[in-house]
């Protein structure tokens, strides 16, 4: 016989609001092909709109399902795999595996580990969850459950009195189970008869065995695939072994084959029946194309009822607050530590992003006043442990359960300021509240009196911190004017919880950091150590465009970082400096407009003063002169910087492992298979050395050159990434001439070079004929460098010589025929007033068949990329385009005269 339900008014019932099945204006806007009546659209529907899958109601998608809950409440979700459907502070994960083994469970079968959350807040079965939620949704996930009557059950358990039960819900009819029966009412109660906790030899067979494709749209087009597959017998024979073999192990299939029609009919008997408290608060059919349809359950009305009056269980709740905006990404680095230690220590958490009651973002530091109101009111007569946002679990391996059981007398445990020394002056950062002792209960309904006294217009005025009145004032007050509450406060000192140093729970409280932003950075390298010393994940902290823009360059996510050195500098050479100057003279450099940062260098250089220009070139690493090719004298401003010199050095050294990686001195990783995460913790002095092995050279940098930032690669060798990327130049010049057949004879015109990195590498690569054209300032810098090293080439007013070092006027008059590579990195579209297109005509006017270009796409508005600019030219025509090992957003592209 069905139980009786009693009436209750419709406003108050879960869902009641909830879109129709059918909804006659949504069906005719969704379809705007027909042309009818809105008063004939039901019957159209019936007659042949649902069998075309026409969408009828918002919630027959998934998305709209997804954003009914995706609004605050707590929710939680079930089976989320590697594809959660919700994120946020708010969400709990509950999977049979645990997030480690869902990764690895992702890379086995060939999916991306890293949309997996970050935590798994429940491990195994429903009832392994101790709290109530205002929602719990799963998707392709009911029809895996052994006894769904079980499942329902405790989904009922666990629903707040007014919480919803959203699923996705795969259509037998277009889906793998195409040709499998529908699940009878028959089917579901003998499973719960059975109490089945682990699949039936029948549901491995037909999952293994009897099943089709799983491409819903040719399911839909009527193309269901071949009824018996023609290896069904050995498939079958595999499922009973799987079956057989793996006693006590859960195996993952579908138990349940439904359609929209057969799920109402089912949800519908075992409520008449029951077994439930769950009812139907909408079943939507399945849209064209898709394999799935929607369903939303709530409580009945005695379920409703039994959920109002009975009280959560006892034991230990944690719970976390932020604004949505300030301190979201606060809480978004300790949420994963503090999850973590619950998850371990079967605690359960809740959060709440947003403000419960206030007008401006700092407000949100209320919330734990209406949060453990709240708890009150639903009975829960355990431990709350609140902990501010900026708050983590420093020992996740702590036993609160044990430090708790002999403080049961405890109405409450707070940690001293440390300020005044006064028994009352607290801190309400992390709060341990009794709600099973009366006074813990009465501390509560005070502090809520005291917020409660704060009346609106009080609070929108306040847009700025409220010094007496905040929630740790009302705190205070409490505790000087109620002994007895008092009493039963226990102190604990700042060594234990709340201090920045604590051995349980930390806090990273305002005045340890100058700026909100050094306390993210600060906090988030804290949690990040806890969590690696305990084998977890780190957090992910939320970063800006500029932090998201820095950690693209690196092609190695978690990188050895080496310290940021600077290259000591060597004497100056002013008898080549001399040289220098006498070509600069000769190319009548002083005619040429250059930069402010130049004209110090310049001047030198008009003056003839070979002790200042050897003085600035021997120190060229910190020069003013170097911006933008050596870092220079800015760069070493900005090293100032902790954070910047630790950014530098590790994108040096993940440079140097994309090196050896590219050059083959490393096997690249794969994420599917084999080792990961190997390459970049390399010793940095052994990553050169089999840099050098691999090309079969010395790679040691022009030894008349110094005072760049860089890091140690041993033998007294400081290496500046522009170093990096001038190797990784060279070697693939080297490679192209040689794959062209040219040979190491291969006549190389560089323009724009530089400091003349590359052409350096290039000649102990044993490329012999070289030249580069350039700036006269910049051909001094050239000169120095090169010449310094010991390489036998040319500049401007000597004799001609198979390397040389000339202005960018001389690369006109070359000869036809007389270079067969015309190179440029970085700075084609650079080159001031066109000249970088006059290159490139040039270069055609010459005959020039062969340019490289090491160029990024993107630029400033209103220049036009490097390879639009080859392009235009009209004469050149791309035959091989990669993207850069080392550089991010760099392509490496070589075109060929048409």
């Amino acid at each position: 016989m069905a139980k009786h339900k009693p009436v209750e008014d419709a406003a108050a019932v879960p869902g009641a609001d909830l879109p129709p099945a059918f909804d006659p204006e949504f069906y005719l806007s969704a379809n705007p092909d027909l042309t009818i009546a809105t008063a004939v659209a039901a019957d159209h529907y019936a007659a042949t709109g649902r069998a075309e899958g026409r969408v009828a109601s918002p919630l027959a998608l998934r998305e709209h399902l997804i954003g009914l809950i995706d609004d605050g409440r707590s929710v939680l979700e079930i089976g989320p795999f590697c594809n959660p459907l919700l994120r946020g502070p708010n969400i709990a994960y509950l999977d049979m595996l645990d997030a480690q083994q869902l990764r690895a469970r992702a890379i086995e079968i060939g999916l991306d580990p890293a949309g997996c959350p970050e935590r798994i807040d429940y491990v195994g079965g429903i009832d392994r969850v101790r709290r109530r939620f205002d929602a719990v949704i799963s998707s392709h996930a009911v029809e895996h459950q052994p006894d769904l009557i079980h499942h329902f059950q405790q989904i009922e358990r666990i629903l707040t009195a007014g919480g919803l039960f959203c699923l996705i819900i795969p259509d037998k009819r277009y889906c793998l189970d195409h040709y499998l029966a529908e699940s009878t009412i028959a089917d579901v109660v003998e499973a719960h008869r059975e109490q089945r906790r682990r699949h039936s030899l029948a549901s491995v067979i037909e999952h293994v065995a009897l099943t089709t494709h799983n491409d819903s749209g040719r399911h839909w087009a009527g193309d269901h695939g071949p009824p018996v597959p023609p290896d069904r017998a050995a498939r079958v024979e595999n499922a009973i072994r799987d079956h057989d073999f793996n006693p006590g192990r859960y195996i993952d299939v579908h138990a349940w084959y439904f359609t929209p029609d057969s799920f109402r009919t089912i949800v519908e008997t075992l409520s008449g029946l029951g077994l439930i408290g769950l009812e139907l608060a909408g079943v939507y059919d399945t849209a064209r194309d898709r394999n799935e349809f929607c369903a939303v359950l709530r409580l009945d009305a005695a379920a409703r009822d039994r959920a109002r009056g009975a009280p959560d269980e006892d034991g230990v709740l944690v719970l976390q607050t932020a604004d949505a905006d300030r301190y979201a990404p606060m809480l978004a680095i300790t949420a994963t530590n503090v999850r973590e230690y619950c998850r371990r220590q079967g605690f359960d958490y809740e959060s709440f992003l947003g403000i419960k009651r206030g007008f401006h973002p700092w407000q949100a530091t209320f919330n734990r006043i209406p949060m453990l109101e709240e708890l009150v009111a639903r009975g829960f007569a355990g431990w709350a442990v609140y902990l501010d946002a900026d708050a983590y679990i420093q020992d996740l391996d702590f036993d609160l359960t044990a430090y708790l059981a002999a403080k049961q007398d405890r109405a409450a445990i707070f940690a001293t300021s440390g300020v005044t020394g006064e028994p009352w002056d607290v801190n309400a950062g992390v709060a341990l509240i009794n709600l099973g002792h009366p006074l813990g209960r009465e501390l509560v309904a005070q502090w809520a009196v005291g917020f409660a006294a704060h009346d609106d217009e009080t609070l929108r005025e306040a847009s700025e911190w409220m010094g007496p009145g905040n929630d740790q004032d009302l705190l205070h007050q409490i505790l000087r004017r109620d002994a007895a509450i008092a009493e039963a406060v226990l102190v604990e000192p700042m060594a234990f919880i709340n201090g920045p140093h604590a051995s349980f729970i930390r806090q990273q409280l305002r005045a340890l950091a100058p700026t909100l932003e050094t306390r993210l950075e600060t906090l988030a390298a804290a949690v990040s150590d806890t969590m690696r010393r305990s084998g977890q994940p780190a957090p992910r902290p939320q970063v800006s465009e500029a932090d998201q823009r820095w950690t693209s360059r690196f092609a190695h996510p978690e990188v050895r970082t080496p310290s940021l050195v600077e290259a000591p500098v060597p004497s100056p050479l002013p008898a080549l400096a001399a040289r220098v100057i006498a070509a600069f003279a000769a190319a009548n450099g002083d005619r040429d407009p250059c930069p402010a940062h130049f004209v110090a260098f310049t001047d030198a250089l008009g003056s003839g003063d070979a002790d200042a220009v050897a003085g600035q070139l021997a120190a060229l690493g910190k020069a003013t002169v170097a911006q933008g090719f050596l870092g220079g004298a800015r760069q070493h401003d900005r090293a100032r910087d902790p954070r910047f010199a630790e950014r530098l050095a590790r994108w040096t050294y993940d440079k140097l492992v994309s090196l050896a990686e590219a050059v083959g001195a490393l096997p690249l990783e794969n994420p599917e298979t084999g080792p990961w995460g190997v390459n970049a913790l390399s010793d940095p002095a052994d990553l050169f050395r089999q840099v050098e092995a691999a090309l079969g050279t010395d790679l040691t940098p022009p030894m008349t050159i110094g005072g760049h930032l860089g890091i140690a690669v041993g033998r007294g060798i400081v290496l500046h990434m522009r170093m990096l990327d001038a190797i990784h130049a060279a070697w693939r010049l080297r490679q192209l001439s040689e794959g062209l057949g040219l040979g190491r004879g291969a006549r190389i015109a560089e323009i724009g070079p530089g400091a003349g990195l590359t052409a350096f590498y290039a000649l102990r690569l044993g490329l012999t004929r070289y030249r580069l054209f350039d700036t006269a300032a910049m051909n001094a810098i050239q000169a120095y460098v090169l010449a310094g090293s010991g390489q036998a080439i040319a500049l401007a007013g000597e004799a001609e010589m198979p390397a040389a070092i000339l202005p960018n006027a001389a690369f006109a008059g070359l000869h036809p025929g007389t270079v067969d590579i015309m190179f440029n990195t970085d700075s084609l579209v650079e080159i001031a007033a066109g000249g970088g297109a006059d290159h490139l005509r040039d270069a055609a006017r010459i005959g020039i068949a062969h340019i490289m270009s090491i160029n990024p796409d993107a630029v400033l508005p209103g220049h036009p990329s490097a390879a639009r600019m080859i392009c235009e030219t009209g004469d050149y025509r791309l035959i091989a385009r990669h993207r850069h090992w080392l550089r991010a957003g760099y392509a490496e592209e070589h075109y060929v005269r048409s």
